[in-house]
């Protein structure tokens, strides 16, 4: 038997990393362009502290690189096609709730 970590493995380590709100806030306070831990904090309405917790699992998961500017450390997103992984599970959810919406005014007529 074959111990080595397969393509789904992977996935679902990619997929873990992402399976947490806070995460796909910081994702999303970061498409546009790198920010700072105080500027993602203010963003995501969390303290620093915690912020900071998740930005190592970002990073471990490589979907967040890191860069020192002068005093402060600018955190921005590695591969473009992560935004588009959530901005489509959005429009996934967008539409399940359509959906649900036009059976529910079925029901109701």
């Amino acid at each position: 038997m074959n111990h080595e970590p397969d393509i789904f493995d992977l996935q679902a380590e990619l997929c873990q990393s992402l399976s947490n709100a806070v995460r796909l806030r910081i994702i999303h306070a970061l498409k546009e362009s790198p920010k700072s831990v105080n500027e993602i904090s203010f963003d995501v309405g969390l303290s620093q502290p915690n912020v900071s917790r998740h930005l190592a699992v970002l990073r471990s998961s490589g979907l967040l690189a890191a860069h020192r500017r002068a005093q402060e450390v600018y955190y921005e997103i590695t591969n473009p096609k992560v935004v588009e992984v959530c901005e489509m599970m959005r429009s996934i959810l967008a539409e399940r709730e359509a959906q649900y919406l036009s059976l529910l005014h079925r029901i109701q007529d």
